[in-house]
């Protein structure tokens, strides 16, 4: 796919790549990231806030301060079915409910924070409702090959998850997690049956820092797998 993956966290973990002379790091990424990131620099819509991009197509996550400095990027894996729109109640239906055709990414602009799990393990929240989450690559179940899939360079075997996005651990540990500590963030997901000009240019920047008490106690409530008694049976991390 000829994506320079900062750091390209699989199996052997390697250094995170050189800082850039601009203070951020260099970082290939597709066209369609590189507009989006254009776009959020030019028109300052984090508002001030980290931010990072998702795209499906090259299954690449990238990370950004404040600024709009590339801190870093890794491959993810992303739901299996192709989409850009969550089926509707997702969020409040096990697994075992979800059909192959549903277990989709929905693209869009989302306020996240990081929460934890019901293990205590730190995750990021992009959408609460929608049970969906950035968090380290899930290996529980072999058959997935979650690691594996992780360390090929196509980006077509990437698609696996019910809808969640799946980072290496190094990644989030040292990126994700340590950008968004203390602080909210904006989250970008791009779309792949539309363009980022339908998703993102033409809407008016409504989206504004949330401070509500509801989205706190969501960004601090533990994963989906043990959601608040008033949303029981969201999916767990996935």
């Amino acid at each position: 796919m000829g994506l320079a993956f900062v750091p390209v966290s699989l199996a052997a973990e390697p250094n995170h790549a050189a800082v850039a002379p601009g203070g951020g790091v260099e970082v290939l990424a597709s066209s369609a990231a590189n507009e989006v990131e254009a776009w959020v620099r030019k028109t300052a819509d984090n508002q001030g806030l980290p931010f990072l991009i998702i795209d499906k197509v090259s299954a690449q996550v990238l990370v950004f301060d404040p600024q709009g400095r590339r801190l870093g990027a890794a491959p993810a894996l992303l739901g299996l079915a192709r989409g850009d729109v969550s089926p509707p109640g997702i969020g409040h239906r096990p697994l075992s409910a979800i059909t192959a055709e549903e277990r989709i990414t929905p693209a869009g602009r989302f306020l996240a924070s990081i929460g934890e799990n019901i293990s205590g393990k730190g995750i990021l929240w992009i959408d609460y409702d929608a049970a969906l989450s950035l968090h380290p690559v899930v290996t529980t179940r072999a058959a997935d090959r979650r690691l594996e899939r992780l360390a090929t360079a196509a980006p077509d075997d990437n698609r696996i998850s019910y809808g969640c996005v799946n980072v290496p651990v190094r990644f989030y540990d040292e990126i994700v997690q340590t950008t968004f500590k203390g602080t909210m963030g904006v989250v970008y997901i791009l779309p792949e049956s539309r363009s980022p000009a339908e998703v993102f240019f033409a809407v008016p920047k409504g989206v504004a820092p949330l401070s509500s008490a509801a989205h706190r106690e969501h960004a601090l409530a533990p994963e989906a797998s043990s959601p608040p008694s008033t949303s029981p049976g969201k999916p767990p991390t996935q």
